[in-house]
């Protein structure tokens, strides 16, 4: 204990953006399978009524959720993957009428800063879709491509940037059946969509 005490104290300071980021994606996506969650919630809310799940060593490498809902409007693509941003609420009020998940706009911010990710999506009403690819929380790349009406968005080498929390993680057989548990759950919970 007297070593802790006779630290030099540090002036306290507003941490660095990306650093925060990190901290926080640390509180909202702990494994693969928080990914695939927050995820397929956000499909759900799109009114998708197919989604198709692909993941590659439990998650670890890859984890891709495509589906046909109603996609990300161009101009508030880039929008979508900063800290707090929502389509779920606008004003105090809401907060006691929220009827779908994700209402806090962290889980894409949070799955960016700690990941490699390629967004393509297009509304309905858009004849082109959109593509982003950010890694750990910096666009990388933005453009418009061709490409379905929906989203397909891929998630890559979780945690590449925090190694530490790799060490966290469990076999690949265990990381795979909390990622199965969490598609089960969703699965028989909304009969009328089809899982892949």
């Amino acid at each position: 204990f007297d070593s802790i005490f006779k630290m030099k104290i540090k002036p306290i300071q507003i941490l660095e953006e990306s650093l925060a980021n990190k901290i926080a994606a640390g509180e909202v996506i702990q494994r693969p399978e928080a990914v695939v969650k927050e995820l397929i919630e956000n499909s759900l809310d799109s009114g998708a009524t197919k989604i198709s799940i692909i993941i590659k060593q439990a998650g670890k490498e890859s984890i891709q959720i495509i589906d046909n809902g109603s996609g990300i409007p161009n101009k508030e693509v880039a929008t979508a993957f900063t800290r707090h941003a929502t389509s779920k609420i606008s004003k105090l009020e809401d907060l006691s009428n929220i009827l779908t998940f994700g209402f806090r706009g962290e889980a894409l911010a949070s799955i960016a800063s700690v990941s490699q990710v390629e967004m393509l999506t297009r509304t309905s009403d858009e004849d082109i879709a959109s593509k982003i690819v950010i890694h750990g929380s910096k666009i990388i790349e933005q453009s418009k491509v061709s490409g379905e009406s929906g989203t397909s968005i891929t998630v890559n080498n979780l945690f590449y940037n925090t190694p530490a929390r790799r060490q966290f993680f469990k076999s690949n057989t265990t990381e795979f059946k909390h990622i199965y548990d969490v598609i089960e759950r969703a699965a028989l919970s909304n009969p009328e969509i089809a899982f892949q």
